[in-house]
């Protein structure tokens, strides 16, 4: 039989079927994964749990001002927080459920693409206006009494 291009002219072998059989060490390591992703699991949701009943803040700063500072719980009924400057304008819808930005005037709107902001952690940045949203948990910085800067924030 005369080759075409691209075959060449050895012949295919079959391969003896292959026993894989887990070893010690392979259960030890398969073990050892499954039981480190169990203990993270079960802290991220005892972590959780834990944190539940905080109380959530949302706080407006711009230029490292804080302009709003205030419990969720407290919005019983939804508003539109607006914030006029030099720089531009923006309206940030606040109900007890999830803040999030309404209207910027930026060009990029990436701010408005955030979405809503519900749990502590959430944020949304406004470069062109410097304005930054979040959603905080437990108290506010007024509770501090040392007012200090914590380690991450230096």
């Amino acid at each position: 039989m005369r080759k075409k291009d691209g075959q060449s002219n050895t012949s295919v072998k079959k391969l003896p079927p292959r026993n894989f059989r887990f070893s010690s060490g392979d259960v030890f390591i398969i073990g050892a994964i499954v039981l480190v992703c169990a203990i993270l699991i079960g802290g991220i949701f005892f972590h959780r749990r834990a944190h539940q009943g905080d109380a959530r803040y949302v706080r407006i700063t711009q230029d490292g001002k804080v302009l709003l500072e205030m419990d969720l719980a407290e919005f019983s009924d939804p508003m539109e927080y607006r914030i006029d400057s030099e720089r531009g304008h923006m309206i940030i819808f606040i109900s007890s459920e999830k803040v999030y930005i309404k209207e910027s005037s930026c060009t990029d709107k990436i701010c408005v693409d955030q979405g809503d902001l519900t749990a502590p952690g959430d944020g949304a940045i406004c470069l062109p206006n410097r304005v930054v949203v979040q959603i905080v948990s437990g108290g506010s910085e007024k509770d501090d009494p040392s007012g200090k800067v914590d380690v991450i924030a230096r």
